[in-house]
């Protein structure tokens, strides 16, 4: 009872809304099962044309969204080029960051994510629809 006394104690000083037993640096991350996982979050940036890494960064960030406009700007400083081509997966999805990130000089490719509950309760979602003239 006392070392968790002393682990509520950490908890209420520290900036950290979360302590890990097995790794002081980790954090509890949502995913797509209800179980989740205690683990980091980790951003790259590819040169495609070489093949390449030419960034990566481990974050606690669990979401996604706010990470492409960061990782777009290294990814500049790394290839020496402002005018670079970005690809992301839908996780990346977020209009303020598309903007920003094309503010830098950099042509976004991201997808909408899919938001419909229509799949979810065994409907058609927009994306069934295909609109032909």
């Amino acid at each position: 009872m006392a070392e968790l006394k002393d682990m509520k104690a950490h908890l209420i000083t520290s900036s950290k809304k979360q302590i890990s037993l097995t790794d002081p640096d980790s954090v509890a991350m949502a995913t797509s099962t209800k179980a989740g996982m205690v683990g980091y979050n980790v951003q790259t940036v590819v040169d495609t044309e070489h093949h390449l890494f030419v960034v990566h960064e481990v974050t606690n960030i669990v979401s996604d969204k706010v990470q492409l406009t960061k990782m777009t700007g290294q990814g500049q400083a790394a290839i020496g080029r402002k005018d670079i081509k970005v690809f992301a997966d839908r996780g990346y999805f977020s209009g303020a960051e598309i903007m920003a990130t094309e503010k830098l000089g950099a042509t976004t490719n991201v997808p909408k994510p899919y938001t419909s509950g229509s799949k979810a309760a065994g409907r058609f979602g927009k994306h069934d629809f295909l609109y032909q003239p």
